[in-house]
């Protein structure tokens, strides 16, 4: 069974694939094991990814998000919300942002206005109708 908690989004959701590496925050080990994940959707305040191991809710992740753009990645610290068993190796992961560097703020919500712009379609030319 699925025990996500109501949907409350306040920010529209991107469908797409990135990299995404991630360490467990609240891990009692010195050596914060770096994994990878894909996410599958993303917006301003959360994303959802497919993690190779169970996470518990409320651990504390430290990501970072790989946009493509040969730039550096995008550091955030999430916290894991849901999860659930999607194959013996693979769990879709519903983490929302906590705190993220005010420079990577403002490139990751430009990187989703710019991908989202792209599905949506801006017209051409804009103010002109149609006859």
């Amino acid at each position: 069974m699925d025990f996500r908690p109501q949907e409350r989004r306040r920010y529209a959701r991107l469908d797409i694939a990135l990299s995404v590496s991630y360490a467990i925050l609240n891990s009692n080990t010195e050596f914060k094991e770096q994994n990878e994940a894909w996410s599958s959707d993303i917006s301003a305040g959360g994303l959802r990814m497919m993690t190779p191991t169970s996470l518990e809710n409320g651990s504390q992740l430290e990501l970072e998000i790989y946009v493509g753009d040969g730039t550096q990645s995008i550091n955030a610290n999430a916290e894991v919300i849901w999860q659930s068993k999607i194959s013996e190796t693979c769990y879709e992961t519903g983490a929302i942002i906590r705190y993220m560097p005010e420079s990577d703020k403002k490139r990751f919500m430009g990187f989703v206005f710019d991908q989202m712009s792209r599905f949506v379609g801006i017209p051409e030319m804009i103010g002109h109708s149609a006859h």
